[in-house]
């Protein structure tokens, strides 16, 4: 699923990516040359208008037509039509000009090709006859769907105009000229595109000229997006068909307003055949894509899916303790490798257990011998007991507030247990101090405030006495006699503190920082500081968390202090 996501998913989007891109730049490129040959069109078509004013005005200047409609002479008629060989060659030659209307105030209609054209009287009744009349001598044109309710024969395109006296510039008659289809055909034929069909409709939508002469007078629905102030090219569906559709609005009469569309209708099908290819590349890359990915899955991924499997239970049999279980091989090389790395894996952990269980054994039959040859401790404070009698009884007092003290010690020190009671660590340290007193000849003092609420809570036993062992080591001169070691103790939120305190030697500078460096890690120890010292650190972080331990500060000649912080609790089950 994943190979066809993120393998099909891209391609179909570049697919479409592609084709739309396409398409578009097709519609733009093939709508601005379409446009341009419309513009093309339309020149050609002025051309062909041009050509009949032309002849038309030559016509209405004439003084054999002038004549002719001024005073009914028909031998200036005759005398045009004989001489007017040029005119008979305009008419079927350049112009396509199929027939020639003359009507005059006489109410005489003449036709050059002898039909019968509409009486004067159905003339005068047209709405064709306020055209020329209002346009003053202007030629006025008519197409298609406007000649046909004038002249009732198949559809042909008319120019008139009204003719004025040369000398009075009042009307004498008019001239109608019927200019063939042909005419037109030329032009459109001469710039005709493959897979297009070029037409001109009205804004009603009907069509007024087509080569396909048998659409003339049909009517198509225009796209409403279609304005007669600007040209464009649009896509939408023409007779049911999408097309791409560019148009031009245009005029017959350059006085007025653009009443017509010159459009060019191209399917979008016969278009787009080009992108077609793109699509169907997209279509085979995918097919062959996802053969590939089946495949692949099928010869490559299986395999993978079947060692991982494999790999998982063997995992799990691992963790129930079945330490005999082993990878079979694999044809892939990499898996293989795993595989074998696996086994080598298990065999070094089932060996190692194997060694730790033998040391275990070994580590416990060796502290049972040294259990087996302890002095009973009973047997220790009873003798004790009996040297503090013999003491008290010789009077020697000091002897016996040892020998008291000692044994005090000695009942902490054997007690198996990890935590004391707050109260139990002070009366251990204060034996000992009580004890050092003598051995120092009360060359120093030691004051004890500890927080009668602190007393209850337990914290790691035997913190206190190494470092009053080493400030009675380290700190104090050999000649000094107004040495004082005091010990505080409180709470500060949910941790117990220990400040101890003296006003010796200080500690240096350089032992500072190497306690700073053995703190972070380091192995190197100072003797200065004392491995008892280093050993109540270790033992508190290793016990409580690196965020508690020891906190010296020291400055030489004016003492030290040392803080210790500790998470206080009630007993053991509050640590579980």
């Amino acid at each position: 699923m994943a190979f066809l996501f993120f393998i099909l998913f891209p391609i179909f989007i570049l697919g479409f990516v592609s084709y739309y891109v396409t398409s578009s730049t097709l519609k733009n490129k093939v709508g601005e040359e379409t446009l341009q040959t419309l513009n093309a069109l339309d020149l050609n078509l002025d051309m062909v208008i041009s050509e009949v004013n032309t002849l038309s005005n030559y016509i209405a200047s004439s003084r054999e037509v002038q004549d002719f409609l001024m005073y009914n002479d028909e031998q200036s008629m005759l005398d045009f039509y004989n001489q007017g060989q040029a005119i008979a060659g305009l008419l079927y030659g350049q112009s396509k000009i199929d027939n020639l209307v003359l009507y005059n105030a006489t109410e005489q209609v003449y036709s050059f090709k002898r039909t019968i054209p509409p009486t004067y009287q159905q003339f005068l009744e047209s709405d064709y006859y306020q055209y020329l009349v209002a346009e003053e001598g202007r030629p006025v044109w008519l197409s298609t769907d406007q000649s046909s309710q004038f002249i009732d024969e198949h559809p042909i395109i008319l120019q008139g105009r009204a003719i004025k006296d040369v000398n009075t510039l009042r009307d004498i008659g008019y001239l109608i000229l019927e200019v063939k289809l042909e005419r037109f055909d030329e032009v459109f034929k001469s710039l005709e595109q493959i897979g297009s069909q070029e037409m001109i409709v009205n804004q009603s939508g009907e069509i007024v000229y087509s080569l396909n002469h048998q659409m003339i007078g049909d009517t198509v629905d225009l796209p409403g997006r279609m304005g007669m102030n600007q040209s464009g090219t649009l896509i939408d569906n023409w007779d049911q068909e999408k097309s791409l559709i560019s148009f031009i609005p245009i005029t017959l009469n350059d006085y007025e307003p653009a009443q017509y569309f010159l459009l060019s209708i191209k399917p979008w099908s016969f278009i787009t055949n080009e992108t077609k290819v793109i699509r169907q590349v997209t279509i085979i890359l995918v097919i062959l894509v996802t053969v590939f990915v089946i495949s692949f899955k099928q010869l490559f991924l299986n395999k993978i899916i079947h060692f991982i499997t494999d790999f998982e239970n063997n995992m799990k049999k691992i963790e129930k303790g079945q330490l005999d279980t082993r990878m079979k091989a694999f044809p892939i090389w990499e898996l293989n490798h795993l595989a074998m790395g696996f086994n080598r894996m298990v065999k070094e952990i089932s060996s190692l257990l194997s060694r730790i269980k033998g040391e275990q054994e070994r580590k416990r039959k060796a502290e049972f011998k040294v259990l087996q040859n302890q002095i009973n401790p009973h047997f220790l404070y009873n003798t004790l007991e009996s040297i503090n009698s013999l003491a008290a009884l010789s009077g020697n007092r000091d002897i016996s507030k040892m020998t008291i003290n000692l044994g005090k010690l000695l009942r902490i020190s054997i007690n198996a247990a990890d935590k004391v009671s707050v109260r139990d660590e002070v009366r251990h340290v204060i034996s000992y101090m009580e004890i050092q007193k003598v051995r120092f000849e009360d060359r120093f003092t030691f004051e004890i405030e500890v927080d009668k609420q602190l007393e209850s809570y337990y914290v790691l036993k035997l913190v206190l006495q190494p470092l009053v062992e080493n400030i009675l080591i380290h700190a104090f001169k050999r000649n000094q006699v107004d040495g004082i070691i005091r010990i505080r103790g409180g709470i500060a939120g949910s941790d117990g503190y220990f400040l101890v305190e003296d006003n010796g030697v200080g500690i240096p500078e350089n032992v500072l920082e190497t306690f700073k460096h053995c703190n972070q890690g380091s192995e190197t120890h100072s003797q200065n500081i004392g491995c008892g010292v280093m050993n109540v650190q270790e033992r508190m972080k290793i016990y409580y968390g690196q965020r508690y331990g020891m906190m010296i500060c020291s400055e030489e000649n004016k003492g030290t202090t040392i803080k210790l912080t500790f998470p206080i609790s009630e007993g053991e089950q509050d640590d579980l």
